[in-house]
């Protein structure tokens, strides 16, 4: 089984909040900015000081995307949101009506995006990369 990784953005002595995590097999990512990219693990593992938006590794498979998705918060809509950015796409298990318990596949193609209202399970179209999002308190915002 693989070894547990967990990362985070910045420094991790300070005490900026946690506003959601990505939680998957050998990984959880604490994420503590309100723009973050999600993608397939770079060889090199350096910082590139060009990059203002973090990225971080979901896996190493070939249909995953160098950055395969992006989360930001979204201001006007006060949720988060989800955009697709590579061309093997990704599918959202979702509620269907708030406290229902009934779920509902969406599928993302490149460009297109959704809002994340809660704990999310989401896969790769391929189906080899599969994680959730799991948004921390709304305080924490």
């Amino acid at each position: 089984s693989p070894t547990k990784m967990s990362s985070r953005t910045g420094d991790t002595t300070a005490s900026k909040p946690v506003y959601y995590r990505i939680v998957g097999q050998g990984f959880v990512h604490e994420i503590d900015v309100k723009k973050a990219l999600f993608g397939r693990e770079k060889k090199v593992k350096a910082e590139d000081p060009k990059e203002e938006i973090p990225c971080f590794p979901l896996g190493s498979e070939k249909k995953l995307s160098r950055k395969h998705l992006s989360i930001e918060w979204d201001e006007t809509q006060n949720s988060w949101r989800i955009t697709c950015l590579g061309k093997n796409g990704l599918t959202l298990t979702l509620l269907k009506e708030k406290n229902s318990g009934i779920f509902r596949t969406k599928s993302l193609s490149k460009g297109e995006g959704s809002r994340l209202d809660g704990p999310t399970p989401i896969r790769t179209s391929s189906g080899t990369c599969k994680f959730w999002f799991q948004p921390a308190a709304p305080s924490k915002k």
